[in-house]
C-alpha cells in the first residue's frame, strides 16, 4: 500500500492511498468466500457457489464494496499513524474506477483537530468570590432541615399560616373558548411554601374541611406549562383536611438521628456550628467552579482557533434531543410543538442553540489544547479515585459500578473524559492568577477574539 498526503484545508486532511492490485485480489477473495459461506444459493452447497453465480446473486460493485471493507480497516490505522493525525470522526471515503488487476485508488478525507493557538495563561487573571455565610443563610438551612424531619398532624380548625391542606379542585382557562373544566384532581398545598401563589394561599387560609373557595390569577407567560402560559386560570377548589407541622425538638435525639449515633453534637449551637461548616465548603465548591469557568472562558476569548462547523452541528444535535427529550418528559409534546405554544420562533431557537454549541464546542477545543500542551492523561489511580467516589455519592457497590462500565464503552469514554477535563481544569487553575475578592466586577465590555 502506498499512500501521499494531498493537502489540508482547514481541519480536513485529504490523504490518497493506492492498494497494489494483489491487495485488492486478497480482499476480494476473502469477500467471496465470506459471502459464498453466508448466503443461501439454490443449487449450491453453502461456500462452493463460483464466482460468476455470486456475482449475479450480490452484483459485482456490491463485491467490490466488500472486498474494500476487507481492506481498508487496516489501511485507516496506518494512515493515521504514519500522519499523526488526532481524528474527530471516521473519514469519508471517494474510491476511483476499480479495475482488477491494477492498483485500486481511494481519496480519503480525514476530519481532524483544528489547531488552537492559546494566549500566555500566566497573564490571565480571574476573580474569585470568597465564600461566606449570612445569617440568613444559616437559618434557612436550619429551616430547611427541620422542615425535612418534622411530622404533619390533623386539626380540626381552619387552616392557618403554615398548615398542609389537601383539596380537591378543578381548573378553566378564562381565555379559552369554548370554556373547559378540566377534572377533577387532588393535591397537597403547603401554605408556608413559597412557590404557592398568593392567590391560591389567600384564597384557602381560613377554611375549614369541608368549606369550598375560589381563585383566579394571570400565568406569566414564560411559565413552564405553555397550556396555560399568559393566560387567565381560575381555580375552584373545596378543602379535603387541614394539617399542621410539628417541628422536632433541637436536642441529643434529633441530632443523633441527624449525624448518627457517635455524633459530638449536644447543644444548639454546635448544631447550627455544624451546618454553617457545611453552607461554607459548598460555596467554596460552587465559587471555585464559577472561578474555573471564568477561566476557561476568558482562554477561550483571547485563543485562537477555527471552530469546524461539523463539531458545532454535531453538539446542535446534541443539545436539540435534550431539549425534546426534557419537553417530552415534563409536557408530553415534542419541542417543536412546546415553542409553537409559546409564540417563540423556531429561527430563534436554532440561533440561540447554534451559538450555545459553538461556545460550547470552542471551550472544549481550548481545554483540550492545554491538556494536549501539558500532557494531561489519565492514570489508573484516576480512574480508581472516580470509581469509589461514585460509589460513596451513589451508594453502589464500587465492583457494580466497573461492570456497568466495562459493559457501555461509551459511558467508560464519558468518565474518562471528565475525569481528563476536571484534571485540565484544575491544572488551568494553578497556571493563571486568581484574585480573591468579596465582590465580583462587572464583566468586561466585549472585545475582539480569536477567530473562529
Amino acid at each position: 500500500m502506498k499512500t501521499e498526503l494531498l493537502g489540508q484545508e482547514k481541519n480536513i486532511v485529504r490523504v490518497k492511498v493506492e492498494f497494489e492490485a494483489a491487495e485488492f485480489s486478497k480482499g476480494l477473495a476473502e469477500a467471496l468466500g465470506e459471502i459464498s459461506r453466508e448466503t443461501a444459493i439454490p443449487g449450491f452447497r453453502k461456500g462452493h457457489a463460483p464466482r460468476r453465480v455470486i456475482e449475479m446473486r450480490v452484483g459485482r460493485q456490491s463485491l467490490y464494496n466488500e472486498a474494500l471493507e476487507k481492506i481498508l480497516p487496516g489501511a485507516l490505522q496506518q494512515v493515521v499513524e504514519d500522519y499523526a493525525l488526532d481524528t474527530i470522526s471516521d473519514p469519508s471515503i471517494n474510491v476511483s474506477d476499480i479495475q482488477e488487476g491494477a492498483p485500486v485508488v481511494c481519496e480519503l478525507a480525514f476530519e481532524v483537530m483544528p489547531e488552537t493557538e492559546l494566549p500566555a495563561l500566566e497573564e490571565i487573571e480571574v476573580e474569585r468570590l470568597n465564600a461566606k455565610v449570612t445569617d440568613e443563610m444559616l437559618n434557612d438551612l436550619v429551616r430547611s432541615v427541620m422542615h425535612g424531619h418534622s411530622r404533619l398532624e390533623p386539626v380540626e380548625r381552619p387552616a392557618e399560616e403554615g398548615d398542609v391542606v389537601t383539596v380537591d379542585f378543578t381548573t378553566r382557562i378564562l381565555d379559552d373558548e369554548p370554556l373547559k373544566e378540566s377534572d377533577p384532581q387532588k393535591s397537597d398545598i403547603d401554605l408556608a411554601d413559597e412557590v404557592v401563589r398568593g392567590e391560591v394561599r389567600s384564597a384557602l387560609l381560613g377554611k375549614a374541611a369541608g368549606e369550598s373557595t375560589e381563585t383566579e390569577f394571570d400565568v406569566e407567560p414564560e411559565y413552564q406549562d405553555p397550556s396555560v402560559a399568559g393566560k387567565r386560570v381560575h381555580y375552584s377548589m373545596t378543602v379535603e383536611s387541614v394539617r399542621k407541622r410539628v417541628f422536632p425538638e433541637l436536642d441529643v435525639a434529633f441530632y443523633k438521628k441527624l449525624f448518627g449515633e457517635d455524633t459530638e453534637i449536644a447543644t444548639e449551637e454546635a448544631f447550627r456550628a455544624r451546618l454553617y461548616d457545611n453552607i461554607l465548603e459548598r460555596l467554596k465548591v460552587e465559587n471555585e467552579a464559577h472561578a474555573v469557568d471564568r477561566a476557561v472562558s476568558e482562554v477561550s476569548r483571547r485563543s485562537v482557533v477555527d471552530v469546524p462547523d461539523s463539531m458545532v452541528e454535531r453538539q446542535v444535535q446534541v443539545l436539540r434531543k435534550r431539549d425534546d427529550e426534557e419537553a417530552k418528559r415534563r409536557f408530553g409534546k415534542d419541542f417543536k410543538e412546546v415553542l409553537g405554544l409559546t409564540g417563540e420562533g423556531e429561527g430563534a431557537y436554532e440561533d440561540l442553540l447554534r451559538t450555545k454549541a459553538a461556545e460550547m464546542v470552542r471551550h472544549t477545543l481550548v481545554l483540550d489544547a492545554i491538556g494536549k500542551a501539558r500532557d494531561v492523561e489519565v492514570s489508573k489511580d484516576d480512574f480508581e479515585s472516580e470509581v469509589d467516589r461514585r460509589s460513596a455519592l451513589y451508594g453502589i457497590d464500587r465492583n457494580r459500578i466497573l461492570g456497568l462500565l466495562y459493559k457501555d464503552r461509551n459511558l467508560m469514554m464519558q468518565v474518562l473524559d471528565d475525569i481528563r477535563y476536571g484534571k485540565i481544569r484544575k491544572l488551568l487553575m494553578s497556571l493563571i492568577k486568581v484574585r480573591d475578592v468579596d465582590e465580583l466586577s462587572a464583566p468586561p465590555a466585549e472585545s475582539g477574539s480569536g477567530e473562529e
